[in-house]
């Protein structure tokens, strides 16, 4: 016996290249020495049935906020699908359900930019990869899950935990880096959030 169900939740986090100017400008990077091609080089991939996508700054579609201090404004969606298969226990009545999960992640058409900076769109896709991450542990968590007859209930806990590990781990993201301009964290970030999707 099989079923679909879907669930989602939404994330939205800012960085910034600088506090100081509301307006959509042209002016240079100031930081352009330091760009990266850590993300963009790999991407677009497929980990475990989640595709991951290539950002580009026309997935930024959205107008942006003239009256933001920050340059871009970056917003994910993480959500899933799932069937579930019965199984009755040995030696008992119970009946225990797994779930086969199809997770996603993609950026929504809230997200926006004023500068498209390369090094800032490297800073962003950092955001989007952490969406993916999201993605592929609530994938890994519920698929290694017994669950009982309450599995709508004991699914939708294991995703909400872990959307809630993943949008603090984005926190430290932006905290850590300054939003993009500290740049030796940055790379330090970048190197782990690789390692962090070889993982799965």
């Amino acid at each position: 016996m099989s079923e679909n169900e879907q669930c989602s939740s939404n994330s939205h986090f800012s960085t910034c290249c600088s506090n100081t100017s509301s307006e959509i400008d042209e002016i240079d990077d100031p930081l352009n020495y330091a760009s990266f091609n850590d993300f963009q080089t790999v991407l677009p991939l497929v980990i475990n049935g989640v595709k991951i996508q290539k950002v580009t700054w026309d997935l930024f579609s959205a107008p942006p906020n003239v009256y933001s201090q920050w340059k871009a404004h970056c917003f994910w969606t993480v959500g899933y699908t799932y069937d579930f298969t019965m199984k009755k226990m040995k030696h008992s009545n119970n009946i225990r359900y797994r779930l086969s999960v199809n997770a996603w992640c993609c950026l929504n058409s809230k997200s926006w930019v004023k500068n498209k900076w390369d090094r800032l769109l490297e800073h962003e896709t950092g955001h989007y990869l952490i969406g993916c991450l999201c993605a592929l542990e609530f994938k890994a968590r519920a698929e290694k899950t017994k669950f009982t007859k309450n599995y709508r209930l004991e699914s939708m806990r294991i995703f909400q935990d872990t959307f809630q590990e993943y949008l603090s781990l984005e926190r430290r993201y932006d905290e850590e880096t300054n939003h993009s301009q500290n740049i030796s964290r940055q790379k330090e970030w970048n190197e782990f959030i690789i390692k962090e999707l070889q993982k799965y």
